[in-house]
């Protein structure tokens, strides 16, 4: 009798250990399962799927992703620049976009910590009722303004923070690649040689 009952606390044990080990590594690692890059750009087809498991639903809620169906909304986010570091307040960014084949798109930068950098700039995002969803467009990413006319605040963002392309109602033949998605550049880090 003894013995059974220590087979059976074993058996939860390791089914315990395993199922957390296993929702972990997915946790971890599984975001790659469900990715497609253009360029540098990630997108997730998961974000706002119906047909997302319980895995790739607790993905998308660790992120902190609320996502539209992908037929309201695409998801496009960005997380190093063209060296492949990771995106930095202590550096000056030119993101420049042609229009894209959708009813209106926003680009927000989020802090390391996947919020709103935590700043009082009031310049956490662009979005085509600002800079026209009919024609080229460019905007300076940097802590601060300077003489830009499009600008957002990546003062308090620290090192590690991304910027999110959202895409609303794109159209039926709206197929993105690296083209069609803004170029994010480096303009300039502090620190870095003139």
């Amino acid at each position: 009798m003894l013995r059974r009952i220590f087979a059976w606390l074993l058996a939860i044990v390791a089914g315990v250990i395993l199922g957390g080990a296993s929702a972990w590594a997915t946790l971890k690692f599984g975001a790659a399962s469900f990715t497609e890059h253009y360029g540098r750009w990630v997108h997730s087809r998961a974000a706002g799927s119906t047909a997302a498991g319980p895995y790739t639903r607790a993905i998308i809620a660790r992120d902190g992703l609320l996502a539209l169906s992908a037929r309201e909304a695409l998801y496009f986010s960005i997380y190093k620049d063209e060296q492949g570091r990771p995106l930095s307040e202590s550096c000056i960014y030119n993101v420049a976009g042609l229009p894209l084949d959708a009813r209106w798109w926003s680009l927000t930068l989020y802090a390391d910590d996947n919020f709103l950098a935590q700043n009082t700039d009031n310049a956490h995002s662009i979005d085509a009722s600002r800079l026209g969803n009919d024609r080229a467009w460019s905007a300076r990413i940097s802590p601060v303004r300077g003489d830009a006319a499009s600008w957002v605040s990546s003062r308090a963002a620290r090192r590690g923070f991304s910027l999110t392309l959202r895409v609303y109602n794109p159209q039926r033949d709206f197929h993105p690649d690296e083209a069609s998605l803004p170029t994010l550049t480096t303009v300039s880090c502090a620190g870095d040689p003139s």
